[in-house]
């Protein structure tokens, strides 16, 4: 068959084309793929023409066909038409609107314009005026040649004075404009180079500048700083024995207004104010004691040495939470003092070694040694180390005897270890309590449970003498919050009543009570409250009846009562002459539950009164103790 075709082939156009090489299995599988899309194509084309064909039918056999077409074109029609008609009335507005805006617009911009363009002009003609004047006198010679140099030089001249009389007023316009720009400037470039000063004040003693400061109040600060100097010198020189007088303590400081110059503190400015005042004044290292002014030295470097290598024993430079310091707050200040206010540094280094008087104890009665230091709270060895005269423990001592009970001590160099400390620690959660009838009256049911938090609590820790003296919190860090117990506590009785739960805080029962004849004792239950017969009885707190009725025991409370309170509380009330709940009811705190009688194992009109928590019992003069 193939060799046929190409028969024919040849035969119709004289020569064929050379056959295409066979594909193979991937051109074979990709043929049928196009094949396949293209039916696939051709029968959704004929699906949707027939679904054309159908619904045009439909339409032609719908009666009035042709009346509901021409209605639907009348209604596009119109429709277009009416759009039409709106974008041309909006356009038309909207180019009416432009037009008047423009002319606003060039109403407004036309007088700013021409007043902008005068302006120029005015500010611009003279020297345009003058450039046409100095280019005519430059072309003089040119058009006079005839004319010697002294001709052209007074024909200039003379053409230089008419030119400035004829446009004078043209230079004066312009400078109507000129000068209020030029003085604008130059009032910016006044108040802007005023403002970049710096003012200080000058401080003179006499006719001495001694330094300047930035303002009168760090003046008036360093005024005040050389005044308590002063009074603390005096009080030095006054102690010491020293005669003083008011005029060689007088000093006046002032100061005046200047532009420029080396800023000092007031530190600094009281240092000159001294120094510039007198030649008793020199440079020393004041020593204070809690605040208070102990001494004046010349020696500061070598205290200061003095007081780190008393401390140095305690300290540990590898424990950055170690912290050593003095008991008393001993600060070396340096500065200007009176030299005869100095102290030898012997004598400074002496007073602050002074050792404080021991402490002693007088005995009360007779003891031995060993019972002394047992009394004490300390060890003999302690005791014996303190009085080297108790041979042993056994050493008999009578009443009024004395013992020492500390060390002597350099109570002003007694020094102080603070250590820093880190500590995770658990924070108890809360719990809350709600009421629900849902629940029997007192059942707790837990709907969710409470969690522990934790806190990182850093702490300052204080040691002296090696016993702690001092413990302050310094930080709390909260990690973990704790999660809040939620319970339900029920109130629904058996009655069908719901019952209040007790808060807590109690009533006194017998609010117009006498006396209270006992309380409660070894061999006594509760309070005996006296009072009248018939006295009403109240509920001490919310709660439920347990029980109303008689009790039946020899030495029994007769009528009784019993609230059971929902949070762990019960009261008892005993000896009633008469109910005024029955057993199941539900009370609320204050109200009447009975009255007073003298039922029972009684030997007089009384209300006995109990209390319970969590079935153990507890004393009502806990809760009542003024009754």
């Amino acid at each position: 068959m193939k060799s046929q075709i190409d028969e024919k082939q040849q035969n119709e156009g004289g020569s064929s084309r050379p056959p295409k090489p066979p594909r193979g299995r991937f051109g074979a599988w990709l043929d049928e793929r196009r094949v396949k899309k293209t039916v696939r194509i051709w029968h959704k084309r004929q699906k949707k023409a027939a679904r054309r064909s159908r619904l045009s039918d439909l339409i032609h056999q719908l009666p009035h066909a042709t009346l509901i077409g021409d209605a639907l074109y009348m209604v596009g029609f119109w429709t277009e038409y009416a759009v039409i008609c709106v974008g041309r009335t909006v356009l038309r507005a909207v180019t009416a609107i432009l037009s008047h805006a423009g002319a606003i617009l060039l109403m407004i911009v036309r007088p700013l314009a021409i007043g902008i363009i005068t302006f120029l002009e005015d500010l611009l003609e003279p020297f345009a005026r003058m450039r046409s004047g100095l280019r005519h006198i430059r072309e003089l010679p040119e058009q006079h040649p005839d004319e010697d140099a002294r001709q052209i030089r007074a024909e200039k001249i003379q053409y230089f004075k008419r030119g400035t009389k004829l446009y004078l007023p043209l230079v004066w316009n312009a400078l109507s404009y000129v000068l209020p720009v030029a003085a604008a400037v130059l009032l910016v470039w006044v108040v802007r180079t005023q403002l970049g000063y710096t003012y200080l004040l000058e401080v003179r003693v006499g006719d001495k500048t001694v330094g300047y400061v930035s303002s009168e109040q760090v003046f008036d600060n360093a005024r005040d700083d050389v005044e308590s100097r002063i009074e603390r010198a005096r009080s030095v020189m006054e102690a010491a024995g020293v005669e003083t007088t008011d005029d060689q303590w007088e000093i006046t400081p002032t100061y005046t207004l200047a532009v420029s110059g080396d800023v000092m503190t007031e530190s600094e400015v009281a240092d000159a104010i001294l120094s510039a005042s007198s030649d008793e004044i020199g440079s020393g290292t004041a020593v204070y004691v809690d605040g208070e002014l102990s001494f004046v030295t010349t020696e500061g470097d070598h205290l200061r040495s003095y007081l780190d290598a008393v401390k140095q024993p305690y300290e540990d430079s590898f424990d950055f939470n170690r912290r050593v310091e003095f008991v008393h707050d001993i600060t070396l200040v340096d500065g200007v003092y009176f030299l005869s206010s100095i102290v030898p540094y012997d004598t400074v280094i002496s007073t602050l070694n002074a050792k404080s008087e021991p402490s002693i104890y007088t005995l009360e009665e007779d003891q031995t040694a060993g019972e002394a230091a047992e009394t004490l709270g300390v060890d003999f060895q302690t005791l014996q180390g303190w009085n080297p005269d108790l041979a042993d423990e056994d050493t008999e001592l009578t009443e009024g005897s004395a013992l020492i009970t500390s060390d002597a001590k350099a109570e002003l160099l007694q020094v102080k270890v603070i250590e820093r400390t880190t500590e995770v620690e658990d924070v108890d959660f809360d719990v809350v309590k709600t009421e629900s009838d849902e629940y029997d009256f007192g059942d707790e049911v837990v709907i969710q449970e409470g969690q522990n938090g934790q806190q990182e609590v850093i702490r300052d820790i204080t040691y002296i003498d090696g016993q702690v003296s001092d413990v302050s919190i310094v930080q709390i860090n909260t990690l973990v919050e704790p999660v809040t117990e939620q319970v339900v506590v029920g109130t629904r009785l058996e009655s069908g009543m719901v019952a209040q739960v007790g808060s807590g805080t109690f009533y006194w029962p017998v609010p117009n009570y006498r006396y209270v004849s006992r309380w409660m004792s070894s061999d006594h239950k509760g309070a005996d409250i006296v009072a009248p017969a018939g006295t009403p009885i109240i509920a001490a707190d919310s709660g439920k009846i347990e029980y109303a009725g008689w009790h039946n025991h020899p030495y029994g409370y007769g009528n009784y009562v019993i609230i059971d309170h929902g949070n762990g509380w019960k009261t008892l009330y005993g000896h009633m002459s008469a109910f005024a709940v029955s057993t199941g009811d539900a009370v609320e705190a204050g109200q009447v539950i009975g009255y007073v009688g003298n039922t029972g194992y009684s030997f007089g009109n009384h209300c006995h009164f109990e209390m319970y928590y969590n079935n153990s019992l507890v004393s009502a003069k806990t809760y009542f103790p003024n009754m």
